[in-house]
């Protein structure tokens, strides 16, 4: 039999291997995975480099130069160059809404979104760049990623023509109420068949600000995704909790979170809060203490902790009442809650949670074998985002 001499090189080949990027107000993140055929990823290499302060502020670059300079000292540490590159944007500068739209041609609905973002969507920015994403309908072609952010002048009239967003930074939407966005105005008479449609948009001028960081420090992007879609992403990979139910991904690192909601492949909402889990009691101060000072200081600051565990669970309740009663989802409940991040005390989240809420809650780790280089699973769920991108391949 004869086999192709395409095929053979293919068979020889080891695989491709991808990186996944995510830039934080206080450090970067990169993954570095070899995607195989019919084999499992291969984790070759997670690092982390520390940012100096003020280089990064909610997600807005304050100094290139030292981003650069990190970013290329990374880039440096691996031991072979990636083909495929991909970037979470930070999702403080994001804003993701979740359109009604008539269930028409992929083609016909971006004419539809361009219209729509021209006259009738509000935006808290202006010159944004914007992609969607067709969830489902009779005409939808299997997509949950973004391709390319495109650019459009936006025409602000002081009306809103879509039904439903999802709500990303509490101040998204002119100073209305947290989740005012997502609620109809009035009832519709039923018109035609409607889909599904996640519009995601980003300033330009932040986006233009990565692209030349990345371009400087000499990193060929091949993608660009929200934190969500990545998570999603690798929780697809591990088989960590039922994944066609509706459940919650949780990302957290000392100063903001994102909350997301699926139900099955669908996302339905994501938003970022602010979170205080950065302050640390000072203990290396040269002034001396005495015992009963450190004690105290040590229980006051337990109970910081404790109280940030109370918010999160407090704005994990309210999503979910919100989604399952404000959005009429009475009928959906929740499966569980998976939850990733760099924080110290991880464990310590994951048990309030799971004594707090009604549902499972679990941390981001492997249930099936996930070959890697180095490093174990107890580090997993802190590099769950870059893991995520990695994952993306050669998608564009």
């Amino acid at each position: 039999m004869r086999t192709s001499r395409g095929s053979i090189i293919k068979a020889l080949k080891p695989g491709q291997t991808s990186l996944g990027i995510e830039i934080s107000d206080s450090s970067i993140k990169m993954s570095k995975v070899l995607l195989r055929d019919k084999k499992e990823p291969l984790i070759q290499t997670n690092i982390t480099e520390e940012l100096p302060p003020h280089v990064m502020e909610e997600g807005r670059i304050k100094e290139p130069l030292r981003l650069i300079q990190t970013l290329q000292t990374m880039i440096a540490r691996l031991d072979s160059k990636p083909k495929h590159v991909h970037l979470v944007f930070p999702s403080q500068l994001v804003m993701v809404r979740f359109l009604k739209l008539p269930d028409i041609a992929e083609k016909d609905l971006a004419k539809l979104v361009d219209f729509e973002m021209k006259h009738n969507i509000h935006l808290p920015f202006e010159n944004p760049l914007y992609d969607f994403v067709k969830m489902n309908g009779a005409t939808h072609k299997k997509r949950k990623t973004l391709k390319k952010l495109k650019k459009v002048p936006v025409a602000p009239t002081g009306k809103d023509s879509f039904l439903e967003a999802a709500a990303g930074k509490e101040d998204l939407g002119g100073g209305k109420g947290l989740f005012d966005d997502f609620q109809e105005d009035e009832p519709k008479a039923e018109t035609a068949i409607q889909c599904d449609v996640m519009l995601v948009a980003a300033p330009k001028d932040m986006m233009d600000q990565y692209l030349e960081v990345m371009d400087s420090a000499g990193i060929k992007l091949t993608s660009i995704e929200i934190k969500a879609l990545s998570l999603f992403r690798l929780l697809q990979r591990i088989s960590l909790i039922e994944w066609k139910d509706t459940f919650l991904l949780v990302d957290l690192n000392e100063n903001a979170g994102d909350l997301s909601i699926f139900n099955g492949e669908e996302l339905k909402i994501t938003r970022s809060i602010p979170l205080n889990f950065a302050v640390k009691p000072d203990i290396t101060s040269e002034v001396k203490v005495s015992t009963d000072q450190l004690f105290a200081e040590f229980l006051k600051t337990d109970g910081d902790f404790r109280n940030h565990c109370n918010d999160l669970a407090h704005e994990l309740e309210r999503l979910m009442n919100f989604y399952r009663y404000t959005l009429n989802n009475r009928n959906q409940e929740f499966a569980g809650v998976v939850i990733s991040g760099d924080l110290e005390r991880m464990p310590e989240i994951v048990l309030f949670l799971t004594e707090r809420l009604p549902i499972p809650v679990h941390l981001f780790q492997p249930t099936i074998p996930f070959e890697q280089n180095s490093a174990s699973s107890d580090v997993f769920s802190m590099y769950a985002v870059t893991l995520g991108l990695a994952l993306r391949g050669a998608e564009s």
